[in-house]
């Protein structure tokens, strides 16, 4: 049971009181980091508080509290250095909203961090249907036909893959896909990704999920393209 005093008729009270306010606050934020800088305020006030009692200082409680304060400044130092890591560029960022906007930032970063830029003029091919791709395209700027066989039966734009099946599968492209006007993408190349695979277990994982989440998007453009033409 937390006692709070029904007047703070002494500067360690209003210390405690301060330290109840800012533990009251620390509980209701959403981001883990302030949550953790609010916790540590809070525990410091109360730390303070428990040097200047009239009978002496409550060691015990001190401790405590200057533990809890060393727990969380180490916690909050790696959020700190994870956020500074998984920081986005303006494109990076264009291209998370566009794609990705629940993922988060830090899995995001990791995901961009394996691949590289590439401009391609209008005309370019980067697919070809029937042969086995090396590499995965997610599309930034521009837009691109799909043709099977020849024959243009859709077209992909910004914040979508081109060939993510191929690469999940290791089958050839069972589509070619050439840009419709000048196009930015982020390309993953197949061994470069394999080998960081072996060095960042999470990274096939955080892969596969963005681009299940594309194939639903498509998958969902499909059939409210279907449902229109009924």
């Amino acid at each position: 049971m937390i006692f709070v005093p029904e007047s703070f008729s002494s500067f360690p009270e209003i210390l405690v009181g301060i330290g109840f306010l800012l533990t009251l606050i620390a509980f209701v934020i959403s981001d883990i980091l302030w949550l953790r800088i609010f916790t540590i305020l809070a525990k410091l006030s109360m730390a303070i508080a428990a040097l200047l009692p009239e009978n002496g200082p409550l060691w015990l409680s001190f401790s405590g509290n200057m533990l809890l304060i060393a727990i969380n400044l180490a916690h909050s130092s790696i959020l700190i250095m994870e956020r500074r890591r998984s920081s986005l560029s303006e494109e990076e960022q264009q291209l998370k909203d566009k794609a990705f906007p629940s993922m988060d930032r830090t899995f995001v970063k990791r995901l961009f961090s394996a691949a590289t830029w590439h401009d391609y003029e209008k005309g370019q091919t980067l697919l070809i249907e029937g042969e086995y791709p090396e590499k995965l395209f997610l599309i930034l700027e521009g837009k691109a036909f799909i043709s099977l066989v020849h024959k243009r039966i859709g077209e992909i734009g910004p914040g979508q893959f081109a060939g993510e099946m191929s690469f999940l599968t290791r089958q050839s492209a069972g589509a070619s896909v050439v840009t419709r006007k000048p196009t930015r993408c982020l390309v993953w190349k197949r061994s470069v990704v394999e080998e960081l695979y072996k060095k960042d277990h999470d990274l096939q994982m955080i892969l596969t999920a963005a681009i299940g989440m594309d194939l639903a998007g498509k998958i969902l453009l499909q059939n409210q393209r279907t449902l229109l033409v009924k």
